[in-house]
């Protein structure tokens, strides 16, 4: 009887032991029966992506983050962290193929095409990571993931506006990473950072490791858009948009809008609720204020001719479509890989920009054209959430040129974890009771870093 007694006792102090030890989602056994941390693993390449961006491969323009990317989906493949999606994997080749196949007639058929191997390699390597997903995509790995991703960004917003602040306190703005890197290591091309307006002392916020302004802002617009989606507190989302701010770049506020309108249309206004007055004062505050007059007076400006998102949006396309439709063959197979970006570079248009569908098809014509435009669409379907698939959709398509430090965030919120589950239910759209508590932040004793 004593020994029977003493093993039921160890096996209740066993259960409860168990019962009281939380399961993180994600934790899979990968290779070799590793156990592998898929969060942990998508997290690197979101924080090596901010930090490596602006340092290049020795004497090419070309970012150190897309070895980076490359490397690893290699090595999270190996582990068992990423899995390929077949699918996409199939498109990945035919867009490869059919896009390599438009040089030969290019070159006999097309009045000096642009034949630039390298471009046609930097795009599909920018694309490669679509070819796979990651191994557990289950509802609780995602919400796990979009926590982290909010974390990440309440770290970045610091950043942000540490920047900011520091100039505001007479530290005049110094490009440390220009002023220290080797001049082969330096990324050209992009808009470091510039005064938040014309004579103004004080220079729009990249964190001094982003490329951009508006690459700090977009990827903070990413950050404050899976704050929402996990109810996060209000001084969260606050603190994020104060980073938004900051940056002075329409690409986060872009996404903040098309992402809240996408919320209000798929029914997540619940998700909002408690966010609406602390919003609404935080804007009040903001408008008349040196940097929110800059926005105010760039909400209008897609109108007019000439200004930064005319030259994103419609204005490309307005330069661009005359002098494809003017030539048959180039319909058919392009002017070349590369020819987009040339053809806006010499338009005599400062700021001009060739956008990712206009890319595709005068660079390759419609038929390798439409398989590369199907590529770019096909990781954002059957997303989990929809209104952030939709919304960083839209910012490709219409607004953000694709660069490659800025497709990441898509890769790491979007991306590699398409298709969600069939099971899967959204954000405050009627989530079952049972699963209420997975959409709440988890308890204080049971947070992790990631």
């Amino acid at each position: 009887m004593s020994t029977s007694s003493a093993t039921a006792s160890a096996s209740s102090s066993t259960a409860e032991v168990v019962r009281a030890t939380p399961v993180t989602p994600g934790v899979i056994t990968g290779r070799g029966g590793r156990r592998v941390d898929e969060v942990r693993w998508v997290m690197w390449l979101f924080v090596l992506n901010i930090i490596f961006q602006r340092i290049s491969i020795p004497n090419l323009d070309i970012p150190f983050t897309v070895p980076i990317t490359v490397l690893w989906c290699f090595a999270a493949w190996r582990v068992g962290a990423l899995v390929l999606e077949k699918r996409r994997l199939v498109l990945w080749l035919a867009a490869a193929a059919a896009s390599s196949a438009t040089v030969l007639p290019q070159v006999l058929f097309i009045d000096r095409p642009v034949i630039s191997v390298n471009s046609w390699l930097f795009w599909m390597t920018m694309w490669f990571p679509v070819i796979f997903m990651m191994s557990d995509r289950s509802g609780p790995v995602y919400r796990r993931l979009m926590r982290a991703v909010t974390k990440a960004g309440i770290w970045l917003s610091s950043l942000s506006l540490v920047f900011l602040l520091s100039q505001v306190a007479g530290l005049p703005y110094r490009d440390w990473l220009f002023d220290f890197l080797p001049e082969s290591l330096h990324v050209n091309g992009f808009a470091i950072s510039y005064p938040i307006v014309y004579g103004n002392p004080i220079y729009k916020s990249n964190g001094w490791i982003m490329l951009e302004p508006s690459f700090m802002s977009y990827t903070l617009g990413v950050c404050f858009m899976t704050a929402l989606l996990t109810r996060a507190r209000v001084w969260t989302v606050l603190y994020i948009f104060l980073g938004v701010l900051t940056t002075v770049a329409g690409s986060g506020f872009a996404i903040i809008g098309i992402g809240v309108l996408a919320m209000l249309l798929l029914g997540q206004f619940s998700l909002l609720k408690k966010y609406v007055i602390p919003g609404a004062i935080a804007v009040a505050v903001a408008v008349p204020t040196v940097i929110g007059q800059v926005f105010v007076s760039r909400v209008t400006e897609v109108g007019q001719a000439n200004s930064s998102a005319a030259m994103r949006s419609f204005e490309p396309y307005v330069y661009l479509a005359p002098r494809w439709l003017s030539e048959p063959w180039a319909v058919w197979v392009g002017f070349g890989a590369g020819s987009s970006s040339r053809a806006v570079d010499g338009s005599g248009t400062d700021g001009l920009i060739a956008p990712l569908v206009g890319k595709m098809f005068y660079d390759y014509g419609i038929v390798a054209g439409f398989l590369l435009v199907a590529l770019a669409v096909a990781p954002f379907l059957r997303a989990h959430e929809r209104a952030l698939s939709a919304t960083l959709l839209a910012q490709f398509f219409l607004l953000q040129p694709p660069a490659q430090p800025i497709i990441v965030p898509a890769f790491v919120v979007v991306m590699l974890w398409a298709p969600a589950p069939r099971d899967y239910v959204e954000a405050g759209t009627g989530v079952a009771s049972s699963n209420v508590e997975a959409w709440e932040s988890p308890p204080r004793r049971h947070r992790r870093s990631w």
